[in-house]
């Protein structure tokens, strides 16, 4: 039995790396927030933003902010006025984006888990 060389196998690996980026790119487009939206979101800043700017630009939009992720310049926030993705966007925001049903999270080592059971262990604040 001949084994493939490493053409294939580095064919292999570009053709998952593109699929990778391209499915990232669907889910990102389809979780982005309208500028009416509320609720707890993600809002994505400049990566050459300090924190510092960041947390003051989520106060200023009127958010509370959760917790930042470990992206530089993206955080957590909440807020339950009318127009608070706009409101972070007129603030510097690059993006803002709500969850989607296949929020994919990973929990210890091998488990893999959606939205619905991240809703019913998170802690209501």
């Amino acid at each position: 039995m001949q084994w493939p060389g490493h053409r294939f196998a580095a064919l292999f690996f570009l053709g998952t790396m593109l699929l990778f980026v391209a499915l990232s790119a669907i889910y990102m487009i389809s979780s982005r927030a309208n500028d009416t939206e509320t609720g707890t979101m993600l809002a994505v800043f400049a990566p050459s933003t300090s924190e510092r700017d960041v947390f003051g630009k989520i106060i200023l939009a009127g958010s509370k902010p959760i917790r930042p992720t470990w992206v530089t310049g993206t955080w957590v926030v909440h807020a339950d006025e009318a127009g608070f993705a706009g409101r972070l966007k007129a603030h510097g925001a690059l993006g803002a984006y709500t969850s989607s049903p296949i929020l994919p999270q990973l929990a210890g080592c091998f488990a893999y888990v959606d939205a619905k059971t991240v809703q019913l262990f998170a802690i209501n604040q």
